[in-house]
């Protein structure tokens, strides 16, 4: 399945990006915080007739690192960006 991610910063900062690099690339550009993102696809998920959902979250701390936050869905099974 062919999926993007919309990655935002508030109601009017955002951006689309098909990489974990991008998601990574947008939190270092906007600093500290917490970054919600929503997974697109061209067909609907699993299980669903929705073609996107929210995907997880991505924090930058203050120290600079960067962690990836997926929520899971279905069995539990872990989320993963494709590389």
């Amino acid at each position: 399945m062919c999926c993007i991610y919309r990655i935002s910063k508030g109601p009017d900062v955002g951006e689309l990006v098909d990489s974990s690099e991008g998601l990574e690339a947008f939190a270092r550009e906007h600093g500290p915080g917490r970054y919600p993102v929503d997974e697109h696809a061209l067909e609907a998920f699993e299980g669903s007739n929705a073609k996107a959902r929210a995907w997880g979250t991505i924090i930058h701390q203050p120290d600079g690192r960067i962690a990836f936050k997926p929520f899971f869905f279905g069995d539990h099974g872990a989320v993963e960006l494709p590389d």
